[in-house]
């Protein structure tokens, strides 16, 4: 097993990796940077060494290797990890291992037989129906291919004797959400029967449910079926086509979000690339997070019908409130983009070009033939665009809107705005599980003891002025006390004894502590975020005078104590041991002296 996790290591790079969930920006000749996505912050903490192939945010203390990183943006255990991770750097892990046969791992590969299973189906005689219905819609074979399409058949039981077939249980398979449970007798039957099938997947592209289109117009149920809540599919945090368009919405900055699979197809094919879809249903707080990892600018385009505007008003509000750069692409003709797209193509691109900010697009739709003149118009108008303007997070562009409503009502900004709720709803995201609390961070000497070790570290040509002016004991925290009293003796019986140069890898291999070698490794990445761009007198000058901080904070805290101690022994009459302390506070009020 670890032969295999070091091949994933080897062969996956933790920058590309990391860049597929967030924005990285450079920091220097091997670092990036990026907003931490486990909490909330306004400037970048978020440290990544192409180096050392490790991650560390400095606000919230978390960091690790890929797979820490994917275990808590995916929110898995390191065997979901490790099989995931495997499979994007082509390892093949051994199938022996007990330990990869989990349940969420059963389940992949029962969504993953089914989609292929379907999708030769649909190629089939069985699948006519299905191919008539894809070509009338203008879908093309190789879009059918690299989306997977299939066609599920008109059997209440032959997917699921095929599922069997392969060794899989009935009640794995109602688990992946294929199949129901029978509501007389035991047994189950198939899920989607007589559909077209469209696979949802994962971000890794991995299938982890389905929407299935019905082939009978005589169904009197829904339309559209989909695969119902399961461990590996959670409808509030998959965004269909997410997988292939996340590297396109980077380059763009842009994400455009449809409403159905059909219209995502038609979009994709059409060349826009960076379109997804939310398959019907409003957009949710996770998914919005989930987009903010690729882009903060997105573009509505929701059928016309009353159901796809409320769906639409839904993800805005959500949207606006969650700080995105919300616009509403306006049709030129047909009810749903698909149809744009069939029958309008260049149409379809420029309404994506000339797309408005959702405000924009709301005060046009609420202004027109609107008679100002009339009290009630201005009431209406108000009524319908302070609940929005209310939603935006920015409060510069919220007074924008605000200010531009009282203009063209002609009421006074400060009257709309006491029509505000009285608090703007913010909605709270919940921390990933296993952040730390950010009220608990280190004390300013323990941060300025950890730049002094890193700059050592980092730049061993200061190892001698740091050993010389920082007494071992002022390294008041455990585990920087063991790793600067390994950084004295590396210094002195392999460095200076034998002449020889200080290499990192080295003393980091001589430390046979893997806590040791993450915090030295946490420290070089601290100073690598806060001095890649000093020349070496700078550096010098800085250690210098941060340890010259670090002494003064120490020596004061120390006084304090001493202080305390002392008064404490005169009440109690300990004359001797008043003594002792008073002398100990004499040296250290000396050694303030020193630093003034």
């Amino acid at each position: 097993m670890s032969n295999q996790v070091e091949e994933i290591k080897v062969r996956l790079d933790i920058v590309d990796l990391i860049s597929e969930y967030i924005r990285l920006k450079p920091a220097g000749p091997n670092n990036w940077k990026a907003l931490c996505p486990f909490h909330n912050e306004k400037s970048p903490s978020f440290m990544v060494s192409k180096d050392k192939q490790i991650w560390h945010c400095f606000g919230c203390g978390e960091g690790g290797d890929i797979f820490s990183f994917v275990q808590k943006m995916e929110g898995i255990e390191f065997v979901e990890a490790l099989r995931l991770l495997a499979q994007k750097a082509g390892v093949r892990l051994v199938e022996q291992d007990p330990k990869l046969a989990s349940q969420r791992n059963l389940l992949l590969d029962i969504t993953q037989l089914a989609a292929q299973h379907w999708h030769q189906l649909l190629k089939t005689k069985q699948g006519t129906k299905a191919q008539d219905y894809l070509r009338q819609r203008q879908i093309k074979d190789e879009m059918i291919d690299e989306f997977r399409i299939g066609y599920a058949p008109d059997s209440w039981d032959s997917t699921a004797k095929y599922l069997s077939s392969k060794g899989f249980k009935d009640k794995d398979i109602f688990l992946a959400g294929l199949s129901v449970k029978k509501e007389r007798g035991e047994g189950f039957y198939d899920r989607f029967r007589h559909r077209i099938t469209f696979p949802i997947f994962d971000l890794h592209g991995n299938p982890v449910g389905f929407s299935a289109r019905t082939l009978n117009p005589e169904e009197k149920g829904a339309k559209y079926i989909n695969t119902p809540q399961t461990l590996i599919y959670n409808k509030s945090l998959v965004i269909f086509n997410l997988d292939k368009a996340k590297q396109e919405i980077k380059r763009q900055d842009l994400a455009i979000l449809v409403e159905g699979q059909m219209d995502a197809l038609a979009a994709y094919q059409a060349g826009t690339k960076n379109v997804i879809a939310t398959s019907g249903t409003a957009l949710t707080i996770e998914q919005i997070q989930i987009l903010k990892r690729y882009t903060k600018n997105l573009a509505m385009a929701f059928d016309a019908d009353s159901a796809g505007q409320s769906a639409a008003k839904r993800g805005i509000e959500l949207a606006l409130n969650q700080e995105l750069n919300v616009k509403v692409i306006v049709l030129p003709s047909g009810k749903d983009p698909d149809e744009c797209i069939r029958t309008n193509l260049q149409g379809w691109f420029t309404a994506v070009k000339e797309s408005k900010s959702i405000m924009e697009y709301y005060f046009d739709q609420t202004f027109d033939n609107l008679d100002l003149t009339n009290v009630e118009n201005k009431k209406k108008a108000a009524k319908v665009l302070l609940p929005v303007i209310n939603k935006i997070a920015d409060k510069v562009e919220q007074t924008h809107w605000l200010q531009k409503l009282a203009n063209l009502i002609n009421v006074s900004e400060t009257i709309l705005r006491e029509s505000f709720l009285p608090s703007r709803q913010t909605v709270k995201t919940a921390a990933a599980p296993g952040v730390k609390n950010l009220s608990a961070q280190p004390s300013r000497l323990v941060r300025q003891l950890e730049t002094i070790l890193g700059l050592a570290l980092k730049y061993p040509g200061n190892l001698r002025p740091v050993i010389d002016e920082l007494p071992l004991e002022m390294m008041v925290e455990g585990d920087l006390q063991t790793l600067y009293k390994k950084l004295i003796l590396y210094y002195t019986e392999d460095i200076k004894s034998n002449f020889k140069d200080f290499v990192y890898q080295d003393f980091s291999a001589k430390l046979n502590n893997d806590n040791l070698v993450a915090l030295a490794d946490r420290l070089v990445l601290l100073v690598e975020k806060d001095f890649f761009d000093f020349d070496p007198d700078s550096i010098r000058s800085e250690l210098l005078k941060i340890i010259k901080m670090a002494k003064k904070d120490y020596y004061w805290a120390e006084r304090k104590a001493l202080e305390g101690k002392i008064k404490q022994a005169e009440a109690q009459g300990l004359d001797d041991q008043v003594k002792l302390l008073s002398e100990k506070l004499s040296q250290t009020l000396s050694n303030l002296n020193l630093l003034k």
